[in-house]
């Protein structure tokens, strides 16, 4: 089924804002993106509407729009999600998963990291950390908990874009893929215990930097530490 032009511009829109195009704290123009998009206003205002509700974006009636600055305390409520999520799906995965699903998966999970590889030698960050989603993704896909894994897509937009700020530090993005084959090898050998610890390690780690990146991009961030960008009807 072909989507509507309403989900286009939304997806469009906050592909831009979690891959930094439009970056945070900028003003967007309903009129300047309908133009762009060669779509009428009325898309684009119910785009702005559903990015508001999952605090990606902050609307002044009758004035302006602006993409939201990372709220670091949303972030870290969106990091927790994802972990309690994450850490779930790794004990269903090893406890449920059967011997051929495993298998495949794992083979699933070498050949994305081959191509997180290729995107870190190319300096493609925002593919890479698409890439670095997908391979999260196959454990959920595995395990029939896609619903899950759609959660954190749609809630986890501050601690995304800390993400991406993160990973262009090449070394990090190194040591990222470093962690999914450390990960994966646990999956192998189906050490439980340790599979998990790996993965708590790996989702809490860009919190090792949070210094290093509202230091190099203060203007990205939230100074007030309001609660403005905290969860909005229709969010979790």
């Amino acid at each position: 089924m072909a989507k509507s032009i309403q989900t286009q511009v939304y997806e469009e829109l906050r592909r831009n804002i979690l891959s930094l195009h439009l970056k945070p704290g900028q003003t967007m123009s309903t009129q300047e993106i309908a133009t762009k998009l060669n779509v009428s206003r009325t898309p684009v205002r119910e785009a702005f509407l559903k990015l508001q509700e999952q605090g990606l974006v902050e609307m002044i009636p009758q004035k302006e729009t602006t993409v939201s600055k990372i709220n670091l305390k949303r972030a870290n409520q969106e990091k927790f999600l994802r972990e309690s999520l994450e850490l779930g799906i790794v004990r269903k995965f090893m406890e449920h998963g059967t011997s051929e699903i495993k298998e495949q998966t794992i083979f699933n999970m070498m050949a994305n990291i081959t191509k997180q590889r290729n995107c870190v030698k190319d300096r493609d960050f925002v593919s890479f950390l698409n890439a670095d989603d997908t391979f999260h993704s196959l454990l959920f896909a595995a395990v029939e908990e896609t619903m899950s894994w759609d959660i954190i897509k749609q809630q986890c937009g501050h601690y995304d874009r800390m993400r991406i700020l993160f990973v262009q530090d090449e070394a990090a993005a190194k040591s990222s893929i470093e962690q999914h084959e450390n990960i994966v090898r646990l999956l192998e050998k189906n050490d439980q215990k340790n599979a998990i610890d790996a993965m708590l390690h790996h989702i809490r780690r860009p919190e090792f930097d949070d210094s290093r990146i509202t230091n190099e991009y203060p203007e990205y961030f939230q100074q007030d530490n309001s609660d403005k960008n905290e969860f909005r009807l229709g969010t979790l």
